[in-house]
């Protein structure tokens, strides 16, 4: 998954949680819990998935493609 596809997924649940009534005050200090839900192109044991997860979090702080296997499909923001 490229990072323009995934900063349009996380772009529109920032712009949902702020049409909500959701502060970005909350979001610029980090005090906002974030899920994020992921799908997989395969049935994958736990401990990979969670791999997985672990690499494509440290893909999005560098701002690059998530890694094979994994796709982010929705990042909901909980006060």
């Amino acid at each position: 998954m490229s990072y323009g596809e995934y900063k349009k997924i996380i772009s529109d649940a920032l712009k949902e949680y702020c049409g909500n009534g959701g502060s970005l005050l909350n979001i610029a200090l980090n005090h906002i819990r974030k899920e994020y839900v992921y799908e997989f192109d395969t049935d994958l044991p736990e401990d990979i998935k969670s791999n997985l997860i672990d690499k494509a979090h440290q893909a999005m702080q560098k701002g690059r493609e998530l890694p094979q296997g994994v796709r982010l499909t929705k990042v909901i923001f909980k006060n």
